[in-house]
């Protein structure tokens, strides 16, 4: 084990990561996941996921507990995080969630399966490696054919006020000093900065975040953060590319601008260069997406005929909730979804969470019998819901279990 490498397993056995037990699973599953690229009939019924970098494991736990027919493994160099979150699998008693010991620099400590992993996750890992060109080309080498990563790296534009916060800390508290003395100092600069770099943008609050998130912000050993430009490059050197964002919206042109004289040079430009203007006008301090092999394409958008046809599921990011004014609001991943209870949208959103499983769109048009609704109307409704991202299309399956 490297220098570096050593002193990020010290920092994280300190601060055991991440903070709390309310898990955060939406980026965790493995059916959606693999529905953003194409993918041949008659894959493995039972998907291998794997989490590099999975910290106290509670997400991944969570996670496993939703996908009770897949298969979770997940991987951290922390000694104190790994014993915990063994440790909690065996109170819950999940069959199908294991956690190891290893070092992604180390292929030796990896635990591969035969066929290598269906889905790998890997979230605010890369960034804090020694080596993150080889820790990718060893993460590259466990995908399954077919499969996807899950990413998530430090935005280097987004990072900027945090960067300049460091700076300072780093100019006060040069020789470091004891741990306790350092995030004192931390503290105290980060409630000027909340007046200052962190006013009004991602990083306000910062000074007032638990212990174990305040040192991941501010006294981590190791870290380095991307742009676009680097993030690509890195990207191509170990054959992977681009497939999405986690959040669409966030790296939209029509989503930043209703201004159409600018809206049209924007959206002529290549996507990857669009995202380097929009990561430089607006703060996204972390680039989450999804990626694949080259050889590996984006799924095409369901036709008319597919929407019908084949079979659809309620996105597991999908959340019905009451706000403080008793008023009913759909949202994915946390964010306020524009459907209106009144909406046909509405309804056969209902109608899907009370079948539950699969169906296919026909299926769902059909549970609002007695209803005067137009074939056209029921097929825009289906449409919207799935540019929303309410619904999805999982692949099929040849039913065999690895």
């Amino acid at each position: 084990m490297d220098r570096v490498t050593a002193a990020v397993r010290a920092f994280y056995e300190a601060y055991p990561y991440p903070p709390g037990n309310r898990p955060d699973c939406d980026a965790y599953h493995g059916r959606l996941l693999l529905s953003y690229i194409e993918r041949p009939k008659g894959m493995p019924k039972q998907l291998q996921l794997l989490e590099a970098g999975c910290g106290r494991g509670i997400n991944l736990a969570a996670a496993a507990a939703l996908q009770p027919q897949d298969q979770f493994t997940g991987i951290d160099i922390n000694r104190v995080a790994i014993d915990e979150a063994s440790a909690n699998t065996r109170n819950k008693a999940l069959s199908n969630l294991n956690f190891h010991l290893a070092d992604l620099l180390d292929p030796a400590s990896l635990p591969g399966v035969s066929r290598g992993y269906d889905v790998i996750l890997s979230y605010g890992v890369i960034h804090h490696l020694s080596d993150p060109l080889k820790g990718l080309q060893q993460l590259t080498q466990q995908l399954a054919p077919h499969g996807v990563m899950s990413l998530m790296v430090d935005g280097r534009y987004g990072r900027q006020p945090l960067d300049r916060f460091l700076q300072a800390l780093q100019i006060v508290s040069a020789d470091g000093g004891a741990d306790t003395e350092r995030e004192s100092t931390a503290r105290a600069l980060a409630r000027i900065a909340e007046r200052g770099v962190f006013h009004g943008n991602c990083w306000q609050g910062t000074s007032s975040v638990d212990e174990v998130e305040f040192a991941d912000r501010c006294l981590h050993v190791h870290e380095q953060s991307y742009d676009i430009e680097s993030l690509w490059q890195l990207l191509d050197r170990v054959g992977l590319k681009f497939i999405r964002w986690h959040e669409s919206d966030d790296w939209s042109v029509a989503h930043i601008s209703d201004d159409l004289e600018l809206f049209e040079p924007l959206q002529a430009l290549e996507p990857s260069v669009a995202y380097q203007v929009i990561e430089r006008l607006t703060y996204r301090p972390k680039l989450s997406l999804v990626v694949a092999r080259k050889e590996d394409r984006p799924r095409l958008p369901l036709t008319e005929e597919q929407l019908l046809s084949n079979r659809l599921c309620l996105s597991p990011q999908l959340k019905q909730i009451t706000d403080e004014a008793g008023h009913r609001q759909w949202r994915r991943r946390g964010r306020k979804l524009s459907i209106d209870v009144q909406d046909l949208a509405h309804r056969l959103l209902m109608a899907a969470s009370e079948i539950g499983s699969g169906f296919t769109g026909s299926q769902l048009l059909q549970q609002l019998t007695g209803e005067s609704i137009s074939p056209q109307q029921g097929v825009d409704s289906l449409r919207q819901l799935y540019a929303l991202e309410c619904l999805y299309a999982p692949h099929e399956t040849d039913g065999t279990q690895s």
